[in-house]
């Protein structure tokens, strides 16, 4: 059967017809005619017909496809951005993994200082995650212009 399908369709490709243009404008006649036959509102027959007569205008398929141009951009930097992030945290993490190793054979007191020190981070950062309310929204601290205009005044002088 699919066999079938397959010899079907590449004799129509062949002919130049295609099946989905085919079938899109069967279904297209059937729903017009399901439409009018279910005494769909006029008035709502009328707004489909208008919207499209809109969409075969030459300015809003230019726009349509100025759309469609700037959602496959969007896309494609958020892939990119993606992509990025990735390839950078892959090199934050061999740089760390250089320098560990590097200060542990240049100086293991030192070494062993950093550890303790992240370690003590690290409980410090759990404690306070574990201390902060499960639902507190981030708030952003509003600043006025004019006291971060007089704070370099008053640091300087």
């Amino acid at each position: 059967m699919n066999k079938n399908i397959l010899l079907i369709a590449a004799t129509l490709l062949a002919v130049g017809i295609s099946p989905l243009a085919v079938h899109a404008a069967k279904s297209s006649e059937a729903n017009a005619s399901e439409s009018s036959a279910a005494g769909r509102d006029p008035a709502h027959l009328n707004l489909v017909e208008a919207r499209r007569k809109v969409n075969e205008l030459p300015e809003v398929l230019s726009a349509q496809q100025q759309s469609k141009i700037d959602r496959s951009l969007v896309t494609k930097a958020a892939a990119d951005y993606k992509q990025a992030r990735t390839r950078a945290s892959a090199s934050e993490a061999s740089y760390r993994k250089l320098f560990d190793e590097n200060l542990q054979k240049l100086d293991p007191e030192a070494a062993a200082t950093q550890l303790k020190e992240r370690q003590a981070f690290r409980e410090r950062m759990e404690k306070a995650r574990a201390n902060k309310p499960a639902n507190s929204n981030k708030k952003v601290a509003q600043h006025d212009d004019e006291e971060d205009e007089e704070e370099p005044e008053s640091s300087q002088g």
